[in-house]
């Protein structure tokens, strides 16, 4: 005796599945939302009209700087893998006399 019901899954399988977005930016790493957090506080302490501790503007200058250099070593929307260590400047030619 064969049963030709298919299987089903079980009560809740379906509802218990994640919503996925079709059409929309792609989802950002929570380091990226972090960053850009850090980067705006640094840049609101910098530029405060309040007078506050030199050590905390210093700390702020510091912060930004670390996170721009960063931000320059992620690669850019659009850019080929390894496409920045190819260009060079051609001052250092492998091949040059």
């Amino acid at each position: 005796m064969e049963n030709s019901k298919p299987a089903s899954a079980p009560r809740g399988a379906a509802d218990a599945t994640p919503a996925q977005a079709l059409n929309g930016p792609p989802a950002t790493p929570w380091w990226v939302s972090l960053r850009r957090g850090l980067q705006l506080a640094s840049q609101l302490i910098v530029a405060s009209p309040v007078k506050l501790p030199m050590q905390v503007v210093t700390a702020a200058k510091v912060l930004s700087v670390a996170l721009g250099i960063w931000q320059s070593f992620e690669p850019q929307p659009g850019e080929p893998l390894g496409a920045t260590a190819a260009q060079g400047d051609g001052a250092e030619a492998a091949d040059a006399p």
